[in-house]
């Protein structure tokens, strides 16, 4: 395409006429110009003046004086121009920078300065602004076509948070391109004598509530086209009450979840990994996508030793690491930026945004009060946000004269913190912050309560409607309507910001629940709205939690769960406690549901007693997880108890008992008792196609089971009818790409291949593991055993290269995520030992026996599978051959 303008001309409008007579002179040179010589003030019109401007020019020419990095239009022609000439290698080549200061250390990013800038020609001098032209119209003209790709405002994909950014952000623009430099500082060595390896780390310090957090989120959002691969967000949680006196152990727990999400969100399997292996297959998966990323540490606390610091680092060199802390301790490890209060400029621009003072009088007290508040971020927007709506004539004035009457409330609170605050204003912005929340109506300050009792992350519209529904006993109408009325209240308050990708969560400063907590009358009140949290949550969680597919949809309700009941101490906590397990267990985080159910059974056993039916439920749980583990004995052994005890306590047909029956039968499959097996399953089936229908899930299940029972014992015609009726229901009822859906289609596709239609099997093995890949991730378990399926088939037909790449990807994900022991593992490694033989590479096959197979010769029969035992009296004959 085309370019409409050879030079855009972007130059602040206070620099007077220099800048017009760069562009007159370029017009002479017979270039066509872009040049407005209008302010451009407002948000839409910066974006439309870059779109419509940039987007149709070869080149970018800054005239960049020490006033252009302080106007905000400015600076998104800029990011806008940079990032666009970023996308085709060196930006230097179309963003352009004329100089009229004597240094260039204002000049930002610095890979500007490595570029060959000209000084500006003194004014009026005409034949040096002639010769900057011709040099200009020079480079310009070995430029082909416009802008590669202009998106000022595209949002990058976000990871562990989204971010939306503040419309109320002031300033901070030198420190955005300062963190950019930060960050790309290795690209530059030149400039920066930053080694080329350096790694891209850099750190923002500064109090709390100065907004290190903002500007962090703000950097991401306005420079996200520098990062395709998207934007990792992790919570350190240094100064959060709640989780600031974390040990070591618990914090490296919490970072190692985090780190488990954001695999799981890019398709990573991370069931049965170890949080080691979890990280290095991100690592692989960051490198694999070959898109450089953003990975933020928020909050980093203190007192963290070298090693324990860099494990919060980005995994890959593809990702820069930009950590916000409040300590000054980590100078060695990263570079830094010291983010102090606002300058006064910006200050009185924040204060006064909301409302301006009427005349001269007020303007010099709404200064006087920013320096009151000690021109602390969060402190100046929450106090504009209540001169909105203060009365009198004389606002400004009258809210410093409130500020200075102290009370008890706000000397105490001062003190909480003082560590946090700017010396010698923690009073002032102590008032400022409890005199808002007071001033808040009675949904608002229910929902700062709430927000005091969860975890620091974003807390969605339709919890806050479900807890306050829970908590007060009304119907759905009215709870929205207050939910509606809290986050009006709290937003429009600064109490609290916009979040979530749609914008229909709150997110809120840790400064603010500090001060919740402290003044937070009424804890009877509290506790009751964390008794419903637990209800809602458990509600929610539990609509979503057996569906990966519906996974995204609970994120942040994941996260207030597991703050809320780490250790349960009711019933309704203890259902939580399994709801977040059973999320754990369809992400395949095996470790982690063990661990869960683990405890929920502990103290449904202490409290609610061995034969409760929620303490059978949570033992069928552990076991189905511990089977998934490859421990089929401590499965067995607890689904028989529990087995055991539901005959005799609910009856032989009671929906709980049947279910615990089909969990056993799979179990003693898996063991290599068919006949057992199958004398439940039928026994199952029958029971549930009397009382539940022919098309109920359970049913289903049931019939699928039964079939691969069938299959293995050599009934294939009994097999293929079960699952072809099964297959067919799911497809209607469920869709086409519904998990269990899927598990129809492999297990007809190998049933199929038993009896030799062979294309009729692949045909169906490559559509199931096409959507496996897409709806759980090409690491997921499920996945893994359709690619051995697949696998199996074209050893089946002849095409033994493709099969040994199929089993070397499969044996590859299983020995890293689910153990070297694990049945699966075996049959992955037993599979490709066969193929290589086939192909005539006994040496790489004999290495491939000893490393993975081996082994099993050392073990009692009676402690593996029947797969297992299958595979280790054919190694001992392998071995011997």
């Amino acid at each position: 395409m085309p370019a409409e303008y050879d030079v855009f001309v972007s130059h602040a409008w206070a620099d007077g006429d220099r800048p017009r007579q760069i562009a007159d002179a370029l017009r002479a040179a017979g270039l066509k110009v872009w040049f407005d010589a209008t302010e451009i003030a407002d948000f839409e019109s910066i974006t439309r003046a870059v779109e419509q401007g940039v987007a149709k020019s070869k080149a970018l020419l800054a005239w960049y004086s020490k006033t252009y990095p302080t106007r905000r239009a400015c600076q998104w022609e800029l990011t806008a121009a940079f990032l666009a000439a970023q996308t085709e290698g060196d930006p230097r080549r179309r963003v352009l920078v004329v100089n009229p200061e004597a240094g260039a250390d204002h000049i930002h990013p610095i890979e500007l300065r490595d570029s060959r800038f000209c000084t500006a020609p003194a004014t009026g001098d005409a034949d040096a602004f002639q010769a900057l032209a011709a040099a200009i119209a020079k480079h310009v003209a070995d430029l082909s076509g416009p802008f590669a790709d202009i998106h000022p405002l595209s949002a990058p994909v976000w990871y562990g948070m989204t971010g939306v950014g503040s419309t109320r952000f002031v300033g901070r623009l030198e420190e955005l391109w300062g963190i950019h430099s930060l960050l790309h500082a290795g690209d530059v060595a030149v400039i920066t004598g930053a080694a080329a390896a350096s790694g891209g780390i850099a750190q923002v310090r500064g109090l709390g509530g100065v907004g290190k957090s903002l500007l962090a989120e703000e950097y991401a959002l306005r420079f996200g086209a520098a990062y395709p691969g998207g934007v990792f967000w992790l919570r350190a949680y240094g100064n959060d009450d709640a989780k600031a006196g974390m040990g070591a152990v618990e914090r490296e727990a919490e970072r190692e979840r985090q780190v488990q999400d954001f695999a799981a969100r890019l398709g990573i399997e991370v069931r049965g990994k170890t949080p080691a292996e979890i990280e290095g297959a991100l690592a692989r998966e960051i490198e694999h996508r070959g898109k450089p990323c953003l990975w933020v540490v928020d909050d980093v606390p203190g007192a963290l030793d070298g090693q324990a610091l860099r494990r919060w680092f980005a995994p890959h060199a593809l990702a820069r690491t930009l950590a916000t802390t409040r300590s000054r301790e980590y100078g060695a490890q990263a570079k830094g930026i010291d983010l102090a209060v606002l300058p006064p400029d910006e200050a009185y621009q924040l204060l006064t945004s909301r409302r301006a003072p009427a005349d001269e009088q007020e303007k010099e007290q709404a200064r006087l009060l920013a320096e009151d508040l000690g021109r602390h971020a969060l402190a100046l927007d929450v106090a504009g946000a209540a001169l909105a709506s203060f009365g009198g004539g004389s606002p400004f004035r009258d809210f410093r004269a409130e500020l200075a009457r102290r009370d008890s409330d706000a000397l105490e609170l001062a003190r909480m913190l003082a560590d946090a605050l700017p010396n010698g204003h923690e009073t002032s912005i102590a008032q400022t912050l409890l005199r808002s929340i007071r001033n808040l109506g009675a949904e608002a300050q229910d929902f700062l309560r709430l927000a005091s009792v969860l975890a620091v992350a974003p807390i969605p519209a339709s919890l806050v409607t479900a807890v306050f529904e829970e908590a007060d006993d009304r119907n759905h109408q009215e709870p929205e309507w207050r939910m509606r009325r809290a986050f009006h209240e709290v937003t429009a308050a600064s109490l609290a910001e916009v979040a979530g990708a749609e914008g229909n969560a709150r997110a809120v400063h840790t400064l603010v629940s500090r001060a919740m907590r402290f003044h937070g009358a009424a804890p009877e009140r509290t506790r009751a709205l964390r008794a419903a949290a637990v209800e809602a949550l458990g509600s929610e969680i539990a609509a979503a939690a057996e569906d990966p597919r519906l996974h995204p949809r609970i994120e942040f309700h994941v996260a207030h769960a597991r703050e809320a009941v780490s250790l349960p101490t009711s019933v309704p906590e203890a259902n939580l406690l399994g709801w977040v397990a059973c999320y754990d267990y369809e992400r395949g985080a095996y470790a982690s549901a063990r661990a869960l159910y683990s405890r929920e059974v502990e103290f449904c056993r202490r409290v609610q007693g061995p034969a409760h039916s929620d303490t059978l439920t949570s033992m069928d749980n552990l076991a189905v997880t511990l089977r998934a583990q490859g421990d089929l004995a401590g499965a067995t052994k607890l689904q028989e108890e529990a087995l055991a005890v539901r005959r005799r306590v609910q009856g032989p047909e009671h929906p709980d008992t049947i279910t615990s029956m089909g969990n056993l039968a799979v179990t003693l499959w898996a063991q290599g008792d068919l006949a057992g097996a199958r004398k439940i399953e039928e026994e199952v089936l029958a029971v549930r196609r009397r009382a539940l229908g022919p098309e109920h899930a359970d049913t289903l299940q049931s019939m699928s089971n039964l079939a691969e029972t069938l299959r293995a014992q050599g009934e294939l015609g009994g097999a293929r009818k079960l699952q072809e009726e099964a297959l067919s229901v799911r497809r209607r009822v469920l869709g086409p790409e519904h998990p269990d859906t899927l598990k129809s289609m492999n297990n007809l596709a190998a049933t199929l291949h038993v009896q030799g239609d062979l294309a009729g099997a692949r045909k169906i093995e490559e559509e199931s593991l096409a959507l496996y890949r897409r709806v759980l991730g090409p690491e997921h378990p499920h996945t893994l055993t359709s690619k051995g399926n697949l696998a199996s088939m074209l050893w089946a037909q002849g095409d033994l290269a493709g099969a040994r790449k199929l089993e070397e990807e499969t044996l590859a994900v299983r020995r890293r995520v689910l153990g070297p022991e694990h049945p699966n593992t075996s049959t992955s490694a037993w599979n490709l030992f066969g193929t290589l033989q086939d192909l005539g590479e006994h040496a790489a096959a004999r290495q491939l026996l000893e490393r993975d197979l081996v082994w099993l010769l050392e073990r009692d029969p009676g402690t593996l599978g029947a797969k297992q035992r299958e595979i280790r009296d054919m190694v001992a004959m392998a071995v011997k051959a």
